[in-house]
């Protein structure tokens, strides 16, 4: 979180500067809030919520949480003056120090490596491999396509089926027949089925 300094108008009070605040609750202190801008803190005027504070921060707006640890770390950090709470926190070179001291350097890769150094590298590991691909694409085939393909085995020769001559199957009149009295006869049903 990057610390900011306060850049809004302020005015003077014993022992240093607060941010100018509209508020029906006068400013108690300075507090930094979690988006890393300066916040004041006011307290409740009202009996029920005297003991509770409560943060204005330039950036967030109005912060009202009265979670128990929010409200003792509000308690414990806040500061009288813009000037004090400064002096209370580290400077940004001290975080960025201590933060180069957590991340070790890789030792894959040197601090001062060029992305053309690792291109050419690579392009020396995969030139080899590109040329055989490229010779093997180039080679003439052993064999032609036609010696390839196996001449397939002559197929059967397809016999009928014999059928039986009866008059039964090659009488169309009969078929006529059949049909018309399967007709009246679902006609029939369907009239004593309706009947019941």
């Amino acid at each position: 979180m990057k610390l900011l300094k306060y850049e809004g108008k302020t005015v003077p009070v014993e022992g240093g500067t607060i941010p100018l605040r509209n508020s029906k609750n006068s400013v108690i202190g300075v507090f930094r809030h979690h988006c890393g801008n300066v916040a004041t803190v006011h307290q409740y005027s009202g009996q029920k919520k005297k003991h509770l504070r409560y943060l204005h921060c330039d950036n967030c707006g109005c912060d009202q949480a009265a979670g128990e640890g929010y409200q003792k770390e509000i308690r414990e950090n806040i500061q009288p003056t813009l000037e004090a709470l400064y002096d209370s926190e580290p400077s940004q070179e001290t975080v960025l120090n201590a933060v180069s001291q957590l991340v070790p350097e890789t030792l894959d890769t040197p601090i001062d490596a060029v992305y053309s150094d690792v291109d050419h590298q690579e392009t020396e590991v995969l030139n080899p491999q590109l040329e055989v691909v490229e010779n093997e694409l180039t080679e003439q085939p052993t064999e032609t396509p036609s010696d390839a393909v196996e001449s397939l085995p002559e197929q059967p020769a397809v016999e009928p089926i014999a059928q039986p001559n009866t008059p039964a199957a090659n009488d169309s009149g009969k078929t006529k027949k059949i049909a018309v009295c399967a007709v009246l006869g679902a006609i029939v049903g369907g009239l004593f089925a309706i009947a019941r």
